[in-house]
């Protein structure tokens, strides 16, 4: 009876240790009624809210024929930290591979306008659920390549890693052909916001927590000043160093990353923090000398012109014959 009592007291801390990190938006795949974060493929569950309830809790997604398609597929496989999918459909007709998940649905309709996007929260959905969408075998299953959306980085891309959902993770932002980690130094709130629309979120649901990084990742970011929510990408706010800052790893952000009903969704996409406003720092000092050097022989080119003008005109000035009476 102790042991089973000193079990559950287990089960439940483990539980309230990572429900706290469970924020509202986020996505699952589970088999045979068990969600893992390692799987790439499965029955879809999301965390929302209900038509009824404003508590929000693990659910299913309705597969609408009409609607649900390849585009929506790769969208959840783009939450979860995948390329892309590549298959998906109704679980009534994959019981074999992924058995029945009997949570309620709490999605429908889910539509999105590009396969490019980010999150579900990017496309229109509806939380009126209709009868034929009740019955379990009616759940949406996606299957995800098992390549990653940063697997071909670009400088400034930035990912959460280390953590039990696909939402909330160490915050690592890619520099100088290195994924590297974030200073919580002066790292707050609009900060957040903006590392989580550049993932495809509207707001964070926490950065702070306890997920340092290891001894042999540089750590890219410090003193991060984000002045402005609205941004969509961290490379508005802070440039690439040349060397890395002194940090502690023990002050590494994690980020938490939330849908938020009450905030503009995110318009970003794959490729939109690709071209940002990004100026590694080890190349400024190179573009601002190029552009005094061009200035100055900008400068001299007029400055010759001048001359010549001057020569040629004083030199016409005394060719020129006298008139006599």
């Amino acid at each position: 009876m102790k042991l089973l009592s000193i079990f559950s007291l287990f089960v439940a801390l483990f539980c309230a240790v990572h429900s706290q990190f469970l924020a509202r938006g986020t996505v699952q795949l589970v088999v045979n009624g068990v969600p893992l974060s390692s799987y790439s493929s499965g029955i879809v569950q999301i965390y929302y809210f209900t038509s009824s309830s404003s508590s929000n809790r693990w659910g299913n997604i309705c597969y609408d024929i009409s609607t649900f398609d390849s585009t929506e597929a790769s969208v959840i496989c783009h939450q979860l930290g995948y390329s892309g999918a590549s298959g998906y459909g109704r679980a009534g007709d994959a019981i074999s591979l992924y058995g029945t998940d009997t949570a309620a649905t709490i999605l429908a309709d889910v539509n999105c306008g590009s396969s490019s996007y980010l999150t579900l929260e990017q496309c229109s959905f509806s939380r009126i659920i209709s009868s034929s969408c009740t019955s379990n075998s009616e759940d949406v299953y996606v299957s995800c390549y098992t390549s990653r959306i940063w697997d071909r980085p670009y400088s400034g891309q930035i990912r959460l890693v280390g953590g039990t959902y696909s939402s909330y993770g160490r915050l690592e932002i890619y520099c100088n052909e290195q994924w590297g980690t974030v200073c919580d130094d002066s790292f707050g709130y609009i900060d957040a916001r903006v590392a989580c629309r550049q993932l495809g979120y509207s707001d964070y649901s926490t950065y702070t927590g306890n997920l340092a990084g290891y001894s042999s990742q540089p750590i890219w970011l410090k003193d991060v000043d984000c002045s402005s929510s609205s941004f969509d990408c961290l490379a508005n706010c802070a440039s690439c160093p040349t060397l890395e800052y002194t940090c502690r790893h023990s002050q590494d952000v994690a980020l938490g990353c939330e849908f938020e009903s009450t905030l503009t969704a995110s318009s970003n996409t794959l490729s939109t923090c690709r071209y940002a406003n990004f100026i590694p720092e080890s190349n400024t000092r190179y573009i601002i000398g190029g552009v005094v050097f061009g200035v100055l022989i900008l400068i001299c080119i007029c400055c010759c012109c001048c001359c010549c003008c001057c020569y040629y005109g004083i030199k016409k000035s005394d060719e020129k014959p006298s008139v006599t009476d």
